[in-house]
């Protein structure tokens, strides 16, 4: 087996079923599909139960245990050479698996960060024609599209447990691959993907909010762990700052700013961007405070 997708999931359903289709009709076979369902309430166990993808692998957890426990899990079972890590809100090209393989065949000690174009809607994804990502992750981990060999994942003994479920783990693994002295290699017109923003109603507005807070927690731990080096990379006290600057506890959480931030996002590009933003720096703040609480 050449490759391993790892792909955690919690209630993205239906989403997940777009995901796993580009994800199943790859131009190459020798890859498998590991599901990893964070105990999911939806629909997920039922669609799964209905689908008969000769490659995919489905593990449910008994307990919601957070993205990054999926993942450690979905290691452990691969029998990939490659692991390729995927998020269920992804959509991928044909291509995709294939030229994850290929770059990994030219050497062992690399780490393939795969970019994505973000978009607002499953009616902007097109995987023919024209691409360009609008999200560059240089210099660091980012889970929704990477790939590493399973060796050096099993090396570090995984993604760490600190602090909360949400945020950081990807980044902290990042750093421990770096220490092992693995080279970073970019796909810019390759690996190719699109992610689907879906902070586009008032319930999924507010599980964005909630994930912020929780990322602004993980961002705190973080910097206990790894210091300057963390805060490059957290920017904790930047959000602090802002935060209080703009004095964000007066007016962020009301209701109307939440349905503005709704119509900006399909209207008004450059306000959405500030909006989001500035919200974002609130709710990281709110998550840095209750993690110096304990």
């Amino acid at each position: 087996m050449r490759a391993s997708v790892v792909l955690p999931t919690h209630n993205r359903m239906p989403l997940l079923t777009h995901c796993l289709s580009h994800l199943m009709n790859q131009t190459i076979g020798d890859y498998e599909v590991i599901l990893i369902d964070d105990c999911s309430s939806d629909s997920t166990r039922s669609f799964i139960e209905e689908t008969n993808y000769s490659n995919l692998r489905y593990i449910r957890l008994p307990e919601q245990k957070g993205p990054y426990y999926a993942r450690n899990k979905g290691v452990e079972e691969a029998n990939g050479d490659i692991i390729i890590f995927l998020d269920s809100d992804v959509i991928v090209f044909p291509d995709f698996v294939e030229d994850h393989i290929l770059i990994h065949e030219r050497r062992e000690d690399i780490v393939l960060q795969g970019m994505v174009k973000h978009v607002n809607s499953l009616e902007e994804v097109s995987t023919e024609g024209f691409y360009l990502p609008n999200a560059l992750c240089l210099k660091t981990f980012i889970t929704q599209n990477i790939s590493v060999r399973k060796k050096w994942l099993l090396t570090v003994r995984g993604f760490d447990d600190f602090g909360p479920t949400m945020g950081y783990k990807d980044i902290d693994m990042g750093f421990r691959l770096m220490d092992l002295g693995l080279k970073w290699i970019y796909g810019i017109r390759r690996c190719k993907a699109f992610h689907i923003d879906a902070f586009t109603t008032e319930e999924t507005l507010k599980q964005t909010f909630d994930k912020w807070r929780k990322q602004g927690a993980s961002a705190y731990c973080f910097v206990g762990k790894w210091g300057r080096r963390g805060e490059k990379y957290a920017h904790t006290k930047k959000a602090l700052f802002f935060s209080k600057l703009l004095s964000t506890d007066r007016w962020v959480e009301k209701e109307d700013v939440s349905k503005m931030m709704i119509q900006s996002k399909k209207h008004l590009g450059f306000f959405w961007i500030l909006l989001k933003g500035i919200t974002r720096y609130h709710y990281r703040k709110k998550g840095i405070e209750e993690a110096k609480k304990g």
